[in-house]
């Protein structure tokens, strides 16, 4: 059954995670799921100017518009520079994509953002994406680890402090779930996930101003964060979507519980 027959429009999941999260192929893997387990109608979107090949056919596709490989050739920009100015220019026809974005007829669209996270995030594009998004269904920021980014406690609190500055950037309720979950670290990061006593007991056990300053900043994460509970999926052998599923539901549910 459809995310669009439990919330009354369409779900706008927007997609982001550090380089080589594996957030395009989950982007890909959760799709193909929805369509398959759910009975969904799916749409793709691809916001990334730089992306090569994608495993999924974009139904909106800002490569139309503005390509890295161009502006480095056209203007003589470095990597870097002409994924800056990419962002402008899809920042200035923002009216053009998401007029197209509103007319796809799909039960959950899945925006992929640019592989470099902080583009997107903290250029002017990102929340006024996914502000446009929210005004058009129900729109929701999965941010997308790898696992092996949460091997100590300290570690695993800035992974839950990144999420939280994702929900402030772009004003939309925000989750997160742990890629490569068939890792022993993402199994560790679950039960912290779940138990933030336990997190700041093993925070307690770690030596340094850092491991300090982390258990502050969970407390504080434990009092504005949306969701506690991180799920562990894994986009490559297409597991832990249905916990994933279930998730987003709660986020869009008066009654549901999201610790």
């Amino acid at each position: 059954m459809g995310l669009r027959l439990h919330l009354g429009r369409a779900l706008y999941l927007i997609v982001l995670g550090p380089a080589g999260s594996g957030k395009t192929t989950l982007t890909a893997a959760f799709g193909g799921w929805l369509s398959e387990a759910q009975e969904a109608r799916v749409a793709y979107v691809n916001l990334d100017p730089g992306a090569d090949v994608l495993p999924y056919k974009p139904d909106v596709d800002a490569r139309e518009y503005v390509t890295v490989e161009e502006l480095m050739r056209e203007k003589g920009l470095g990597p870097n520079g002409a994924l800056v100015e990419s962002m402008q220019v899809l920042y200035e026809r923002r009216g053009e994509l998401l007029e197209r974005i509103s007319q796809l007829e799909a039960d959950v669209v899945l925006v992929d953002t640019p592989g470099q996270m902080e583009l997107f995030l903290f250029h002017d594009a990102g929340p006024a994406f996914s502000r446009e998004l929210a005004k058009r269904g129900a729109a929701v920021a999965l941010v997308l680890f790898d696992s092996s980014l949460a091997r100590s406690p300290s570690h695993f609190a800035t992974l839950r402090l990144m999420s939280l500055v994702v929900q402030l950037r772009l004003d939309v309720p925000t989750v997160a779930a742990l890629n490569k979950g068939d890792l022993e670290a993402a199994r560790r990061a679950a039960a912290w996930a779940k138990d933030p006593g336990l997190l700041l007991s093993d925070l307690e056990g770690e030596q340094g101003v850092i491991s300090e300053l982390a258990a502050k900043l969970v407390e504080v994460m434990n009092a504005y964060s949306v969701a506690a509970r991180i799920p562990l999926v894994s986009a490559k052998e297409r597991w832990g979507f249905q916990e994933l599923y279930d998730l987003l539901h709660e986020v869009w549910c008066a009654c549901g519980d999201l610790t």
